[in-house]
């Protein structure tokens, strides 16, 4: 992707302005319309919509600090407008991050670095880690040769589930990025992962056994597997709508450019 895009938008802080308002109004609308909740540990704690694509989307070509304001917004309205539950600042501080870091991402990482090996890297990190978590606390092992999940036999399918999403975690956005054009799919990627990591994966599962008085890693397995779902869907989304909204940018400065000299020349 072209920072050029980017670039222009710090220069022009009213159109900045409203991008973050129409990003902050798709986010409401997601939430209202495509939201539904999956019961984990007996509590409605894993939350399946499509609110986190325009956050960062707006941290990515408006910078870090319209993301952090636009994920904020997004979350107070959003409570307002539909609430589900009490009411949670930390929630409110996830989805501002949401916005948050993807901005830093695009703002201080450099778009000529290989992507697919850092998500390869990463991801097989991510997966070894949570693996080992569940052996080491001892909530997963084997016992008289079956695999236990909490004292009770689990089916090797959903093992089986997890290897082949993590393989195609992997796969999938290296044949991706070598097919899209004009845009660095591999680096979008590597955002939406690190962005989920940090504010799904790690923060609103806290918040949540905060929130709720159980233990983290009760609600964890099932927040992982769905991220290994979410995060390549997040990553098309946004790959398509910024590209999108870079074409509709360019056209509207050439129109624009146009009315003035037809102005001038007349």
């Amino acid at each position: 992707m072209s920072d050029a895009f980017i670039k222009r938008e710090k220069k022009f802080s009213t159109e900045k302005l409203v991008r973050v308002g129409l990003l902050t109004a798709l986010s409401l609308v997601l939430k209202i319309v495509l939201e539904v909740y999956v019961p984990l540990a007996g509590i409605p704690s894993l939350r399946i919509n499509f609110t986190s694509v325009p956050i960062m989307i707006s941290g990515i070509i408006c910078g870090p600090f319209a993301g952090f304001a636009t994920g904020a917004l997004s979350d107070i309205l959003g409570f307002a407008i539909k609430p589900a539950g009490p009411y949670f600042p930390g929630f409110t501080l996830s989805s501002a991050l949401t916005g948050f870091i993807p901005g830093l991402i695009y703002k201080y990482l450099r778009k000529d670095r290989n992507f697919n090996v850092i998500n390869t890297i990463f991801i097989l990190l991510i997966s070894l880690g949570f693996a080992g978590i569940l052996f080491t606390r001892g909530i997963m092992f084997f016992g008289d040769g079956k695999l236990l999940y909490n004292g009770q036999r689990l089916s090797f399918v959903y093992p089986a589930i997890f290897f082949v999403l993590v393989a195609a975690y992997i796969y999938l956005p290296i044949k991706v990025s070598t097919r899209v054009s004009g845009i660095k799919m591999d680096k979008i990627i590597f955002t939406v992962s690190v962005t989920q990591l940090i504010c799904s994966m790690i923060l609103n599962t806290y918040f949540i056994s905060v929130l709720y008085g159980k233990g983290f890693l009760a609600f964890m397995p099932g927040r992982v597997l769905s991220n290994y779902i979410m995060i390549p869907m997040y990553s098309l989304l946004i790959a398509v709508l910024v590209k999108s909204m870079k074409a509709y940018n360019k056209r509207s400065t050439i129109k624009t450019k146009t009315e003035v000299g037809n102005v001038i020349q007349k």
